[in-house]
Parts: C-alpha cells; structure tokens; sequence
C-alpha cells in the first residue's frame, strides 16, 4: 500500500471522484452528496479528501495536460 502521508493530495486521486471531463475535471461523488457543486478540477482538494484504492492516471494525465505535454 503507499505511504498515504508522502502522497500529495489532489481530486483526482481521491476515492471519491471519477472522471468528468478528463482529465482536467472530475465529478465528486462527497460534494454532490453534501448538495455542494460536484464538479471539480482534477488538481484541487478539499478537507474530504481519502486515497483511492487502485492505481489512477488522472493526477498524471491532468499534470500532462496542464504543462502542455
């Protein structure tokens, strides 16, 4: 399992996301659950954040896109 303290903590590499526009937005399932807007930038975080399970390339894909690769 990774080391949940060293990861940097974004959306996209939140249990509760899945993809919206990918890669630069996701849907998050807590938000919508909390009747606050669901839609989010893969590279923002807020206090509700939890690691996700299984490996995911949003953060990755999100960071390409952004730089421009």
């Amino acid at each position: 399992m990774k080391n949940v303290a060293k990861e940097k903590r974004f959306c996209g590499n939140c249990g509760s996301h899945s993809p919206y526009e990918y890669p630069i937005r996701m849907f998050c399932s807590t938000r919508y659950a909390q009747n606050k807007d669901p839609i989010v930038d893969t590279l923002w975080c807020c206090d509700n954040w939890n690691p996700v399970v299984q490996e995911c390339y949003c953060v990755r894909d999100a960071l390409k896109e952004k730089n421009g690769v």
